[in-house]
């Protein structure tokens, strides 16, 4: 199988393509056909060597689309730090744990259905982890990129009152999710004006703006604040579910759950989506297609 592995730690330059052997089935492991992979900034900042205890090679990629032996077209997640690398989604083929897929709805795009698995797991999980009641002003940071905007699409079907932040440009695209208001990134925030944050862009000066008691969700280690004025703090930390995953795939087969694309390029190009991710302003995902 042709692979896109991390040769050293470095710029995108490193990501090297070459052939492996087809992974050979084992227990409780099925092997999945990859028809897309995505680029993910967890990706870059592991390519770079920022995330200790790994040694190249190893092949990056955490959430993918394929079709299993059977011809069942299928989106996963690879908990790809679980996993210490072993297994990775830039690959013509991934050996993949049954419970970390789902079937992917009739006239779904594979491309599409793969964007949903580390990002709207996440979100879809921090939401979970917060338990707000319905009508609860919530703040999202990030709303413009993937956690961020499945977030706000889910918290507005849950009854939840959305403040989101938007970056620039994409203040009418975030308003179109459902948020009730979009502020543009670097808006100040009103300090104690929100019940409850979820912090998907480490963004400065959220658990200021949440009031004594309430609650604050991050994504990150580094955008997690120490608690203070009794407000409780957690990080999400993302689980591969097939029930989640199939929850999700079905809200976007329906058209209730909306997802973006930026742009696909063959698996051969990683380098080069790497190079497009850090240079930022993209709107939506890109896809690797083996």
């Amino acid at each position: 199988m042709f692979v896109v592995e991390v040769s050293r730690f470095g710029d995108a330059g490193v990501l090297v393509g070459t052939q492996r052997p087809d992974p050979a089935p084992t227990p409780g492991r099925v092997p999945v056909r990859v028809t897309a992979a995505v680029v993910n900034p967890v990706d870059v900042v592991t390519r770079a060597g920022l995330i200790p205890g790994l040694t190249p090679p190893f092949v990056l990629g955490w959430d993918f689309a394929g079709v299993t032996q059977d011809g069942t077209a299928v989106a996963g997640l690879v908990p790809w730090f679980a996993e210490a690398g072993a297994t990775g989604t830039y690959a013509d083929v991934v050996l993949a744990d049954p419970a970390w897929l789902a079937p992917i709805p009739a006239g779904v795009d594979p491309a599409e259905a793969a964007t949903l698995a580390l990002n709207g797991l996440t979100a879809q999980q921090a939401l979970a982890l917060a338990a707000l009641p319905a009508g609860t002003r919530l703040l999202i940071t990030g709303a413009s990129g993937g956690v961020g905007g499945f977030a706000v699409q889910l918290a507005v079907a849950a009854g939840l009152s959305v403040t989101a932040i938007a970056s620039p440009g994409d203040e009418s695209y975030v308003a179109s999710l459902g948020a009730k208001e979009v502020l543009t990134r670097g808006t100040a925030l009103q300090p104690s004006s929100f019940d409850a944050a979820l912090d998907a862009a480490s963004y400065g000066g959220v658990l200021h703006a949440v009031r004594d008691g309430g609650t604050c969700i991050s994504v990150t280690d580094p955008s997690t604040p120490p608690s203070e004025r009794d407000i409780r703090v957690a990080k999400v930390g993302v689980v591969p579910s097939s029930e989640g995953l199939a929850a999700l795939l079905s809200e976007l087969a329906a058209g209730r759950l909306v997802t973006r694309v930026a742009d696909r390029l063959p698996l051969s190009s990683a380098a080069e989506a790497h190079r497009r991710a850090e240079e930022g302003g993209l709107r939506g995902k890109l896809a690797l297609l083996p």
